[in-house]
């Protein structure tokens, strides 16, 4: 018998999240006008069979902000355990697609989950500056994003989002085209991620500079 309540209990807090959730987005497009830019229209057909999405991080709202635009795919989106284990918070994030990762220490729990899903053909979305931009700084990358694509050999596909979330005005986001990146060539591992890491970040950032720039 508890074990039924439990359960409808657990039925009826996954239906409010999602509906929670549904309303969220619908208030998301109308005060933030959001605009979803392809400079490469392969990159809509990758995410159908699985990729790792990665984009500056401009605000704490980037984590809902770019799944909520992507609506033709199923989206992951890695999630600091710092906000992840808040206690109101973890009820709804373990209800959604968010997969922790603890950044304070080396963590590898949050890699069978991503590799899971893209393994189903669904994307992980990574900020792989590890914050969020303060004052318009911006933060070099992490090389550990790419392991997933290493093991998997899946595109990484850069993304921009260019805006402030201020109330009614547009905020964008730019989709660039995928990379493919060679992460199994001889040598060192850490100088591998590295390089193609390196050339990540000057996709993303050269994304976001444009999308400013054409605002």
């Amino acid at each position: 018998m508890n074990s039924f309540f439990k359960k409808a209990g657990n039925g009826v807090l996954n239906g409010l999240v999602h509906i929670f959730t549904f309303i969220l987005r619908l208030v998301m497009y109308i005060i933030y006008l959001p605009k979803v830019e392809y400079t490469d229209l392969k990159a809509r057909e990758a995410m159908k069979n699985g990729a790792v999405l990665i984009a500056n991080h401009t605000s704490h709202k980037d984590g809902f902000f770019v799944p909520q635009l992507l609506l033709h795919t199923k989206t992951y989106v890695l999630i600091t355990r710092k906000w992840y284990d808040k206690k109101f918070l973890n009820s709804v994030f373990r209800r959604l697609p968010y997969i922790p990762i603890n950044l304070n220490e080396a963590d590898a729990e949050w890699m069978p989950q991503a590799e899971a899903a893209l393994k189903n053909g669904d994307c992980v979305l990574i900020f792989p500056e590890g914050k969020r931009e303060e004052n318009g700084v911006r933060e070099p990358f992490h090389s550990g994003f790419l392991l997933p694509v290493r093991h998997l050999d899946v595109p990484v596909i850069p993304m921009a989002i260019s805006g402030d979330y201020k109330i009614f005005r547009r905020q964008k986001l730019v989709i660039g085209s995928p990379l493919k990146l060679d992460l199994n060539k001889s040598g060192r591992l850490s100088n591998i991620l590295k390089s193609a890491s390196d050339i990540c970040e000057a996709e993303v950032f050269a994304l976001a500079d444009k999308a400013v720039s054409t605002k």
